[in-house]
């Protein structure tokens, strides 16, 4: 890479985070948009609230990115699901058929909250909240997006959507 290139990341979630420490560890400048709050500050709503099961490929994931083990910190082991059938006793229904497999269970809001603690550790992010974009122009990798109830704009060489809504 001869210059630093800036890579533009709309949302801030799970994937956002993890994309934008992934790159930033490559040398690239991050611009991370979120629409949101930060959700260190503010409480979160019920629909993001429901714990996630992490298996192998989130695992992975995270490895490249040097968390795996942080977060593992945080994680409960699900053997399996436990079944409550109507008239009967309840029981275990393994995940896979090796008694040593299991996946993990983790905060989302935990991990994301995680997630934007490491991107503090880089200079090369910047992130905004409170910053919903509000249009996308590819060919010139330009957004526009609202700060403070102004319009403001942004140029990368890339953008990367990665909001859920």
């Amino acid at each position: 890479m001869k210059e630093k290139q800036k890579i533009i990341i709309v949302g801030a979630g799970l994937c956002g985070c993890l994309l934008a420490i992934c790159l930033a560890q490559r040398g690239y400048a991050i611009a991370l948009y979120e629409k949101r709050s930060d959700m260190r500050k503010s409480t979160i709503g019920a629909g993001r609230s429901i714990n996630l099961a992490l298996s192998n490929r989130g695992l992975k994931a995270l490895q490249v990115a040097g968390l795996k083990d942080k977060v593992l910190k945080e994680t409960i082991p699900m053997k399996g699901r436990l079944i409550h059938p109507l008239g009967g006793e309840k029981f275990l229904s393994p995940y896979s058929g090796r008694p040593t497999d299991y996946i993990n269970s983790v905060s989302r809001p935990g991990l994301n909250i995680l997630l934007l603690n490491q991107i503090g550790e880089y200079d090369n992010i910047d992130l905004y909240f409170d910053s919903p974009v509000t249009n996308v122009n590819l060919k010139e990798a330009r957004i526009e997006y609202l700060s403070y109830g102004g319009k403001k704009t942004d140029n990368g060489t890339v953008i990367i959507g990665t909001d859920g809504l």
